[in-house]
This record gives C-alpha cells, sequence and structure tokens, in this order.
C-alpha cells in the first residue's frame, strides 16, 4: 500500500485516500526524466483498482504501452479511429454559420459518446486513452465566399477542452457522489491546460478555461485530475491552485518553488533543487501524513511485482471471441459418459 518511504528507512508512506486524491485533485511537478510519469502510472493503477475509472490525454504514448495489461486495444483502436476519420472529414465542410462548419461539434458528438460508453457502470473497462496529437479536427474560421472558407485545425488543448468537458457531462449524467468515479489524468500539461500567457495557439486561452471550469465543477459528481508538469509556471494556476495533493519533485526554477513554497513552506520548497531522483515532497489531502515530508518513491518493477500480485490485471476482454460451435442434433441414441477427466470444470 506504499507509495514510498522515509529515506534510508522502511517506514512507509501510504495514500489516506483514493477518493481525496481523485476529487480533490493530485498535481505531479518536476523537470524532465526524474520519474513523474512512472509516479502518475502507479497512482492510476491504483485509482483502477479502488474501482475509480481513469480517462489520460496523453501526447507521450507512455499510458498505453506502461498500462497494456489494462488497456483494451481491441475496442479502443476501432473506436480511436472513427474518431480521427471523424475529423478529417472537416476539412472540406464550409458551412454559412460558421459555427456549423468543419468538423469541431460532430467531433464533439463522437467523444460524448465514447466517454458516456465508457463511464457506463456497467462496462468493465477502467482505462481511456486519448492522445490529441492523433486527431485532425477542423474548426471554419470564416465566413464562406464561393464555397470556400478559413479553415484551422483545434490544438491541443482545444481537443482537451472538449474531453474535459464531455467527461464531465458524462459524469453529471450519472448523479452526485462523494465517492471518487472517474480522473483525468493530463501528462504534459502545460501543453494541454496552459496558463493564459503561455498559451501559443488562437484558442488555447479560452479552451484552457474550459478544461479548468469541468475540473472545478467535476467534485460533486465524483471527477477530479491528476496533473503532471515540468513547467510550472506554464499550467493555468486555476487548476493548479485547486489540486490539495502535490508531489514535489527536483525543479529549479524560481517560479516553481515561489508557487510550492505557499503550500510546503519555504524550507522544503528550497531544498527542491538538490532532490535525488526518485525523491519527493509530499503535502495534502491525501497523504497519511499531515505535514509535508521528504519521501522516496517506489522502484517501478518492485512495485508492479508486490501490487499486481494482490490486484491482478483483468482478464483479456472477450468480446471479439468467436461463439461457440452449436451442439449437434441428437440422433436418439443417448451419449456415454465421458470419463471423469474430460468433464470441462
Amino acid at each position: 500500500t506504499a507509495v514510498g518511504h522515509f529515506p534510508g528507512t522502511d517506514n512507509p508512506i501510504s495514500i489516506k485516500s483514493l477518493d481525496d486524491l481523485v476529487t480533490h485533485n493530485t498535481a505531479i511537478l518536476g523537470i524532465l526524466g526524474i520519474g513523474k510519469s512512472v509516479l502518475s502510472i502507479e497512482l492510476v493503477e491504483r485509482m483502477m483498482a479502488g474501482g475509480i475509472k481513469v480517462i489520460c490525454v496523453d501526447l507521450t504514448n507512455q499510458y498505453s504501452t506502461e498500462l497494456s495489461p489494462y488497456y483494451d486495444t481491441a475496442n479502443e483502436l476501432p473506436a480511436l479511429e472513427a474518431l480521427q476519420a471523424i475529423g478529417e472529414a472537416g476539412k472540406t465542410r464550409v458551412r454559412q454559420n460558421v459555427e456549423d462548419g468543419g468538423s469541431r461539434n460532430e467531433f464533439a458528438a463522437a467523444v460524448a459518446e465514447n466517454i458516456s460508453e465508457f463511464l457506463n457502470p456497467e462496462n468493465p473497462r477502467r482505462l481511456k486513452i486519448f492522445n490529441p496529437n492523433h486527431f485532425e479536427v477542423w474548426r471554419q474560421d470564416s465566413r464562406p465566399f464561393n464555397n470556400t472558407a478559413s479553415m484551422a485545425t483545434l490544438s491541443p488543448a482545444e481537443i482537451t477542452q472538449i474531453i474535459s468537458e464531455e467527461t464531465l457531462n458524462a459524469a453529471a449524467a450519472l448523479g452526485m457522489t462523494d465517492r471518487a468515479k472517474v480522473c483525468l489524468v493530463y501528462e504534459e500539461a502545460h501543453s494541454l491546460v496552459p496558463e493564459w500567457n503561455s498559451a501559443v495557439a488562437e484558442g488555447d486561452q479560452t479552451a484552457s478555461n474550459g478544461s479548468a471550469r469541468a475540473i472545478l465543477q467535476g467534485r460533486k459528481y465524483g471527477l477530479g485530475c491528476l496533473l503532471i508538469t515540468q513547467r510550472t509556471a506554464n499550467v493555468t494556476k486555476t487548476i493548479l491552485n485547486q489540486c490539495n495533493t502535490i508531489f514535489a519533485m527536483r525543479t529549479f526554477d524560481d517560479t516553481g518553488k515561489d508557487f510550492l513554497a505557499n503550500y510546503i513552506g519555504k524550507d522544503y520548497a528550497a531544498s527542491l533543487s538538490s532532490l535525488s531522483e526518485r525523491q519527493a515532497v509530499l503535502f495534502g489531502k491525501a497523504s497519511s501524513c499531515e505535514n509535508p515530508i521528504l519521501i522516496r518513491l517506489n522502484d517501478r518493477d518492485k512495485f508492479i511485482q508486490a501490487f499486481r500480485d494482490e490486484n491482478p490485471p483483468p482478464p483479456p476482454p472477450t468480446d471479439d471471441l468467436p461463439p461457440e460451435s452449436p451442439e449437434p442434433p441428437s440422433s436418439g441414441t443417448p451419449a456415454s459418459n465421458p470419463p471423469e477427466d474430460d468433464v470441462p470444470f
């Protein structure tokens, strides 16, 4: 159950509550290559084992690889290909009403249906992954002239807004709850939910605000987020300020340390630049300790060995297996009883 331990000891540090980890939002902050994604993938496994569904918005493709035992490729890939086709079809869809041009509306409707099906309590799948870079979704930017108009593709932040808002809508349709129901994972959050002064593409600021509203409203429906970034200064503070659990790993930028000083104190924040790999300062509602603490995080291979023994991945889906062959018609002669060794149970 331990997410780590005090450095140099065997004293474990655990996540006190998965519900608090999700609904009160969590952030993992630190420089490139320090182990943020390894920690986030471990937390995702813990969420799924606790019955929480997870939607990863991932630009790295790391989650589908590391979490392959939990990822239903046979069902997910056709659905993603269908979304890609819907997005690409909007490149030449010019309409008199600018809002109706392109493929954004059709894409959003398809994402809504996809996520609603995933969050259906009768659906046993626990993991869904979207990579915004894989979608070519078009919007119409101008009024038509001679059946042509200016068209532009949606940025990763704008596609993230669609995913966030449709996840909120699907969670709200299931009713209010005080338990965690679904977690949105923002990997490389500085590209998915950028701060207003870090927005690159036109519309990113509005998109980031839309994603933030979904997270702010989601708690009463069991929706929360796990935010991972190496650039604290470039992530929207509307979401970051709502993260009640923080894993602060090695960082050098003053903006990041100044922000974290409000959570963990100036002394801990000043020490962040000297943290070793796989070390983090943990603080917040989901921690088993009331005060900020320095912990040595789990090694991935040892975590898998220990955790999956107790929480094995689900068996492969059987949706696509061929139906069983029908029994041959009876010939009227009673069949002889099979030997005991052949009884199939």
